[in-house]
C-alpha cells in the first residue's frame, strides 16, 4: 500500500474572505475553482493548498460526526518560508494582519519563525532559513 500526500483543504467559514487573502495576500495563483460549490485550489509550490465552504461539508461525510472549529486551534499550521522576514512582517502588518509572536530563532534547527492567522483562524507560520548553529 502506498499513500502519497496530494494538498492540505482548509473548510473555511468565510469562503470569500479567505480566497481573496490566499490570492491577493499571499499571492498563490489558483489552479481550479468552482464558486458553486464554493472550492478552490491554489498552487503553493510542490503541493496545493484547497478551501472548501465548511457549511457544504453535510454532502460529503455521511455520517453523524460532529464539526467542530476552535477558532484558536492550532491543529494544522500552514508553513510557508520567505527569504527575509523583517519585509514579510511589514508586508503582512501593512494589510493588516496582526503578528502573533515575535520572530523566534532557532539555531539548532536552522530558521527563524512567527505566527499569523488567515481570515478563518487558520494558523500560518512563516519561517526563514539560516545558518545551523552546532554547539
Amino acid at each position: 500500500m502506498h499513500f502519497q500526500y496530494i494538498y492540505t483543504r482548509l473548510n473555511v467559514e468565510n469562503f470569500q474572505t479567505c480566497k481573496a487573502f490566499y490570492r491577493d495576500v499571499l499571492k498563490l495563483s489558483i489552479k481550479f475553482e468552482d464558486d458553486m460549490d464554493e472550492y478552490v485550489e491554489f498552487d503553493a509550490g510542490s503541493i496545493r493548498i484547497t478551501l472548501f465552504n465548511r457549511k457544504k461539508l453535510a454532502g460529503f461525510i455521511t455520517r453523524d460526526d460532529s464539526l467542530n472549529y476552535d477558532t484558536h486551534s492550532a491543529r494544522v499550521v500552514l508553513s510557508f518560508q520567505v527569504g527575509n522576514m523583517e519585509e514579510a512582517i511589514a508586508y503582512l502588518r501593512a494589510r493588516d494582519i496582526a503578528i502573533l509572536n515575535p520572530p523566534t530563532s532557532y539555531p539548532d534547527r536552522g530558521f527563524i519563525s512567527t505566527c499569523f492567522r488567515d481570515p478563518d483562524g487558520n494558523l500560518i507560520e512563516l519561517e526563514q532559513m539560516t545558518d545551523v548553529s552546532i554547539v
